[in-house]
């Protein structure tokens, strides 16, 4: 092994036990000490593959980003007709329960200020989600399935914006039931795309 893949496999590791102690723990909990203990390391051995450990912190999160959009891409692949394919999108948006790595993601967010660095790495995910929406939604509307309110942008952008606000609330500690929380966003979708999608979920 070369030295230069031994030290990327080494990164890779010190990366990997970054997302177990931030999905453990928390991101406010995630520091250089806990995850040396978690990679079986000296503290000096983790700043030394990495400039800093907020690079180190950037590249897991980063990980955990492109791994929930990749699934949620497939998960919308395995649908041909529109309806079933935006039902699936609402499913997997609001979820019954939030995921280490969702929680991941928004506990990043109050970061923003002092580490500016994860802004296109928000962005990104948002702008990801929304394509994924509004490609859907145009091949709907092309099939004449949907008859579309408004522009298929907006309302890419509007159901992605009530799944952030409805994976927010239990995160801040609202009690909604989950299953009511996906007839919402579905109620909204129906709306919006002029066709009844609860009957074809």
């Amino acid at each position: 092994m070369t030295t230069t893949t031994r030290q990327a496999k080494r990164r890779e590791e010190l990366v990997t036990a970054t997302r177990k102690v931030a999905r453990e723990r928390g991101i406010a909990a995630t520091n250089v000490r806990a995850v040396a203990a978690e990679a079986e390391v000296s503290a000096g051995a983790v700043l030394y593959y990495f400039p800093s450990f907020d690079e180190l912190m950037f590249a897991a999160v980063e990980g955990v980003v492109e791994e929930f959009y990749e699934r949620r891409r497939t998960i919308a692949e395995r649908h041909d007709d529109p309806r079933d394919r935006i039902v699936a999108l609402i499913e997997a948006g609001v979820p019954d329960v939030i995921s280490d790595d969702l929680r991941i993601v928004y506990e990043c967010i109050p970061l923003l200020r002092e580490q500016p660095q994860f802004k296109p790495l928000h962005r990104s995910i948002v702008e990801r989600q929304v394509m994924l929406y509004r490609t859907t939604i145009e091949i709907g509307a092309g099939l004449g399935t949907f008859r579309l309110a408004s522009d298929a942008a907006v309302i890419a952008r509007n159901l992605v914006a009530l799944e952030d606000a409805y994976d927010l609330y239990p995160l801040i500690g609202v009690d909604l039931d989950r299953a009511q929380s996906r007839r919402n966003v579905l109620s909204y979708a129906e709306l919006a795309l002029g066709c009844d999608l609860v009957d074809n979920g």
